[in-house]
């Protein structure tokens, strides 16, 4: 067949056209799970799941086990179904050869899923091109990538009408900011706050109120402070992310993915192109909220004061993996160090 898009597999479900052979992976696990569950709602009469129905978390399992259920006749149904989830396709090159094998000549009556989740494959690698190429051939390889940030707000207004709420796209988007782009997540979220209006409108004031904000946008916060020079406001935001246990390095790396989100669109400012062409470039799917906040925070700060807090920055990351320094100080040094190249004054 062929690889195809998430509207293609949204298709193939719906007319029950399935293939015989599947390899999802992608960036978004939500989606991944959702379709896994779609097909295997469909395929699977539960009174019959124990024969028809055989998964695999790949790395308790072996190929041979896996191909001799692949083979298995379905029982009072059109379909059997194997799900393997996360194979280690690095651990045996005779597997690889002996899963091409198979997908050359899969039965009619099976339908082989192979899902990687838990292990970020690595899509440039030998191994996985050849897997991409055979399920290519046998059946269909879809990549799942994030959704942009127009198309899961959408989603949310979407998904708060079915549940007997308003939300305006606006507001979605600024949801979207507060809590991260994981649609999982989310939807959680906006379970939370169908559930508290309660058939009424879910607006700014209320994500503020009742949304869990994601490490990123507690981050963004402190940045905001920072270059705003509120050194006081800046050590709240610090205060909170210790007090949830955040981990130094992870701070320290978000921190540094939100000046280089400014940096990037500082210098293409300077060039004349806008966040929308850095999102491009950069493929910010999903993440273009991250452009809308630099391009606020970065306003007030030149090129230069940017390229000097990134070395800080990565000066600190090193200190915080290579020093038995108190990671907490490290990181409040940083805030410092940061307040003072914002309002143009040096360190030490």
């Amino acid at each position: 067949m062929a690889k195809i898009n998430e509207a293609e597999l949204k298709a193939q479900i719906k007319s029950s056209n399935y293939s015989n052979a599947y390899l999802i992976y992608g960036e978004e696990s939500y989606l991944k799970e959702f379709y896994v569950n779609q097909i295997k709602s469909k395929l699977v009469d539960p009174t019959f799941e124990a024969f028809n129905l055989h998964s695999y978390d790949g790395k308790d399992a072996e190929l041979d086990d896996i191909l001799k259920d692949a083979q298995m006749l379905p029982m009072m149904s059109e379909y059997n179904l194997v799900i393997v989830r996360d194979y280690p396709i690095e651990k045996s090159k005779s597997d690889i050869k002996l899963l091409k094998e198979f997908l050359e000549d899969v039965p009619e009556s099976t339908v082989l899923i192979f899902c990687f989740d838990a292990i970020v494959p690595d899509v440039k690698g030998t191994n996985f091109k050849n897997l991409i190429s055979y399920f290519d051939k046998a059946g269909c390889v879809v990549n799942l990538e994030k959704r942009t940030e127009n198309d899961v707000a959408k989603l949310l207004v979407a998904g708060a009408k079915k549940r007997g709420a308003t939300l305006d796209i606006n507001d979605a988007k600024y949801l979207i900011s507060i809590s991260g782009n994981d649609l999982k997540n989310l939807l959680n979220e906006l379970d939370k706050l169908t559930g508290f209006v309660n058939g009424g409108v879910i607006t700014k004031d209320i994500i503020d109120n009742m949304a869990t904000k994601c490490l990123q946008a507690r981050v963004y916060d402190l940045s905001k402070f920072v270059v705003a020079g509120n050194t006081d406001k800046a050590y709240g935001v610090l205060d909170t992310l210790f007090g949830m246990k955040e981990d130094a390095i992870v701070i320290a790396s978000v921190i540094s993915g939100v000046y280089v989100d400014m940096y990037r669109v500082k210098c293409a400012k300077t060039a004349g192109l806008s966040y929308d062409d850095v999102a491009k470039y950069y493929n910010y799917r999903g993440r273009e909220f991250a452009l809308k906040n630099a391009s606020r925070d970065c306003a007030s700060l030149t090129e230069a004061q940017l390229r000097k807090s990134l070395d800080a920055i990565a000066d600190t990351d090193i200190k915080l993996k290579s020093t038995s320094a108190d990671k907490r100080l490290l990181i409040e040094e940083l805030i410092v160090k940061l307040v003072m190249i914002a309002r143009e004054n040096n360190y030490a």
